[in-house]
């Protein structure tokens, strides 16, 4: 059996060409550099999410140049947010197994497109991801959009509630991953949509870099819908979504200020939203300390189990520490704390 290092070297003995994307809290772009930092165990992970690192991969050979391949990959982190290499290496193990000696059959996609059947480190995106990880990497790749994108394109012109369920999600997701060329349209079909309609696209645009033009229109249809008389949760959750990898950072975290400071009652899909998109952005005191209070009203379990989860996450955990820490605490987020480190306790005792 061939001696690979890491993931990176395995496509590197193939003679492949890669590109990784993360797939966990968004869909993005890993450039080859800090993919290969991690895979080397060199650094953690950049973006673990559930103790896991879903990596995206399209690679192709000069034999299928024409038609990539591409692969899901769910791979275990240790305890400091590293890939564990046991695990790592055991999937390389497999890989290499299924190849076997014919390199040239497998340099060729002979045998790569039924490799990862049955593989244990292999998962399905749901649907609405699929659609987005295909319309990203074509958008890249500079390949032209599926057959449904005409028809998402011409309803943003002219939303309405019976055209809405005649669209298919890969082509919204194709007009969001193109949403530099199709600002002006996106800009005035968000305004207009029906809540169905907006929910799916804007809940596309949080894999997207957006710019502060059209992240402002996803604020005020936010903002507009907080102070109707029943605000619908799903509206504003995928409206925090969408704007969660803008451009315009200090703009974001103002509207997410001014959101939870509105709701009168902590929603579960909206904390989760903020929780599982905008992470980063709970490294600001204020917005990081207004969260945990927040998250801290849906009850003690949930608080744990999201409060677990971000502290995976190496660059947030010294802010949120920092957060559980603030003399300004409640009462309640004191008890949610306690409850916390309970757990903990319990668990290192256990």
């Amino acid at each position: 059996m061939a001696n690979v290092e890491g993931i990176t070297g395995f496509f590197e003995y193939l003679g492949a060409e890669a590109r990784y994307f993360d797939l966990g809290r968004r869909i993005q772009k890993l450039s080859k550099e800090a993919f290969t930092k991690a895979d080397q165990l060199a650094t953690p992970y950049p973006h673990a999410y559930l103790g896991n690192a879903w990596l995206g991969v399209v690679f192709w050979t000069q034999a299928n140049k024409a038609s990539p391949m591409v692969w899901s990959l769910k791979l275990p982190l240790d305890e400091m947010g590293f890939l564990a290499p046991g695990e790592r290496d055991q999937f390389l193990q497999q890989l290499l197994l299924s190849i076997g000696s014919n390199i040239q059959a497998a340099q060729s996609g002979q045998q790569l497109s039924a490799v990862l059947d049955n593989n244990p480190y292999a998962f399905s995106l749901p649907q609405d991801r699929q659609a987005a990880f295909h319309a990203k990497v074509s958008a890249i790749l500079i390949r032209p959009p599926s057959q449904f994108f005409q028809a998402a394109h011409d309803y943003l012109a002219s939303p309405n509630d019976e055209a809405w369920q005649n669209l298919g999600i890969q082509g919204l997701a194709d007009v969001t991953a193109r949403w530099q060329d199709y600002q002006t349209l996106l800009k005035q079909g968000l305004k207009q949509a029906p809540a169905p309609a907006f929910i799916g696209f804007a809940q596309l645009l949080e894999h997207e870099a957006i710019n502060a033009s059209l992240c402002q229109t996803l604020i005020d249809r936010l903002h507009c819908e907080l102070q109707t008389d029943q605000p619908n949760s799903n509206v504003i959750a995928a409206a925090i979504r969408g704007m969660s990898h803008s451009q315009a950072t200090g703009l974001r975290r103002q509207a997410l200020i001014k959101s939870m400071a509105l709701m009168a009652e902590p929603d579960v899909e909206v904390v989760a939203a903020i929780a599982s998109r905008c992470s980063a952005d709970l490294a600001d005191t204020e917005l990081g300390l207004q969260f945990l209070e927040l998250l801290a009203k849906l009850g003690h379990d949930n608080f744990i189990q999201v409060v677990a989860d971000l502290m995976a996450l190496p660059d947030l955990k010294p802010s949120l520490m920092q957060a559980l820490r603030h003399p300004q605490r409640s009462a309640t987020l004191m008890a949610a704390i306690g409850a916390l480190f309970e757990r903990v306790q319990a668990g290192g005792n256990g």
